[in-house]
C-alpha cells in the first residue's frame, strides 16, 4: 500500500495545481507546515526515519496547499564540508558550524571538493535516508528537500575566512572570480546529483517551505546580500546566478535580510528570478516592486522588529489588502497554529 497516496488524498490535484502556480495561474497559495515529530538538525538516521512519517502523515491532516516531502537538515554547511571543512558545534551543543579551511584567497584556489556523491557526506546520506523513506513507505511519491543548498558567495563564505573574500572583492577581483566560478561549478554538480538520483523528485531546499520542482529550477540560500552593496552584488553575485539558471533553470532564493536595494539589478539582470523569500521588515515589499511582474514573494515577518503587524498571518493579510493584485504570494506557513488553520481556510483550504 502506498501510504503517501493513502495519507496525501488531494496528492494529484495539488501537484497539478502546484505547478499552475508557478506557470502564473492565481495570485496565490497556503502551505502549513506542521511542527509535530520534527527532525530539523537531527543527527540520528534511526531517529529521522522513525519520525519522518508522523510528521507527513501529520502534515496531510492540515490545511492548506501540503505536498509530501521529505528535509533531511544537518545544517546550514551541507555545501561547504565538501571543501574539507570539519563541522564542530557551539560551546552550547545547539549550533552546527565549519571552520574555513583556507585563510587566503591562494590557499582556497588551492582546495579540490569532494565529488557530491561521497559516501560520507550529506548529499548521498540524504538520498540514502529518502530511498529507504519511499521503500518503508510503499511509494514513489514523495519528494526531497535539499540537504542545505547555499549559494555561492554563502558556500565560498564558510569555506574561506568571509572578511579576506570581502577585502579580495576589491584587491583580487580577478582571482576571486575565479574561486567563485568553482564553487558556483560544484553546486551545479551537487544539485545535479540529487536531481539524477532521485529521479527528478526533488522539491527545493530546506527552506522555505514552498514546494518547487527541480524540473523547474533550483532552490538556494544568498544570505551574503545584506552584507554587499548593490555595486558589489551586480559584480561577484549576479554574474554566478546567470550560471546556475543556465545549468539548472529558474531561481527559488531565500534571503533573511536587508536585501531591497538589490532588486533593481536583479530584475534588470534579466534572470528568471521564480521566488523570492524575504522578511518585513529587514526588507520590505516596497523594495521589491522591481520583481513584481516575475516573481513569486514569499514573505515572513520579524515580529520582534516592528510594532504594526500583531502576527504573521496579520501581515499576510494587510499583503493581499494593500498591494496590487498583480502581486503574487507563496505563504508558508511555519507553525501550525489556530490562527494559520483560520487563514488557510479563509484562502479556501
Amino acid at each position: 500500500m502506498d501510504l503517501i497516496r493513502e495519507w496525501y488524498t488531494h496528492y494529484d490535484e495539488d501537484l497539478a495545481r502546484v505547478r499552475r502556480f508557478w506557470e502564473g495561474e492565481g495570485r496565490c497559495l497556503v502551505s502549513v507546515y506542521s511542527t509535530a515529530h520534527a527532525y530539523r538538525q537531527c543527527f540520528d538516521d534511526s531517529a529521522i526515519l522513525r519520525a519522518a512519517p508522523q510528521h507527513l502523515r501529520e502534515e496531510s491532516r492540515l490545511p492548506g496547499l501540503n505536498l509530501p516531502a521529505f528535509f533531511p537538515d544537518w545544517g546550514t554547511i551541507s555545501t561547504a564540508k565538501y571543501w574539507g571543512g570539519e563541522p564542530r558545534f557551539d560551546s552550547t551543543g545547539g549550533n552546527i558550524f565549519v571552520d574555513p579551511v583556507a585563510r587566503t584567497l591562494d590557499e582556497a584556489l588551492q582546495l579540490e571538493p569532494l565529488q557530491p556523491d561521497h559516501l560520507d557526506l550529506d548529499a548521498y546520506r540524504a538520498v540514502s535516508l529518502y530511498r529507504q523513506l519511499c521503500g518503508d513507505l510503499g511509494t514513489d511519491a514523495l519528494w526531497l528537500r535539499s540537504p542545505d543548498m547555499q549559494g555561492t558567495l554563502n558556500t565560498a563564505g564558510l569555506v574561506m575566512d568571509q572578511e579576506e573574500m570581502l577585502v579580495a572583492m576589491y584587491t583580487e577581483p580577478e582571482k576571486l572570480h575565479t574561486f567563485l566560478g568553482r564553487i558556483c561549478d560544484f553546486l551545479i554538480g551537487y544539485a545535479g546529483y540529487l536531481r539524477a538520483a532521485t529521479s527528478n523528485r526533488l522539491c527545493g531546499n530546506i527552506w522555505p517551505y514552498t514546494f518547487f520542482p527541480s524540473d523547474l529550477g533550483v532552490s538556494f540560500t544568498e544570505d551574503l546580500m545584506p552584507l554587499l552593496s548593490a555595486e558589489l552584488y551586480k559584480e561577484f553575485g549576479i554574474p554566478y546566478l546567470r550560471k546556475m539558471q543556465a545549468a539548472l533553470g529558474g531561481l527559488h532564493i531565500h534571503c533573511c535580510g536587508d536585501w531591497g536595494r538589490h532588486a533593481a539589478n536583479l530584475k534588470e539582470s534579466g534572470l528568471e528570478i521564480m521566488a523570492v523569500e524575504y522578511h518585513h521588515p529587514a526588507t520590505t515589499i516596497s523594495e521589491l516592486s522591481p520583481l513584481a511582474e516575475q516573481t513569486v514573494f514569499i514573505p515572513y515577518i520579524l515580529l520582534d522588529r516592528q510594532s504594526q503587524f500583531s502576527s504573521v498571518v496579520d501581515y499576510y493579510r494587510w499583503l493581499l489588502k494593500n498591494t496590487p493584485d498583480s502581486y503574487r504570494y507563496w505563504f508558508a506557513c511555519a507553525e501550525d497554529t489556530p490562527e494559520t488553520r483560520s487563514f488557510a481556510g479563509l484562502m479556501g483550504y
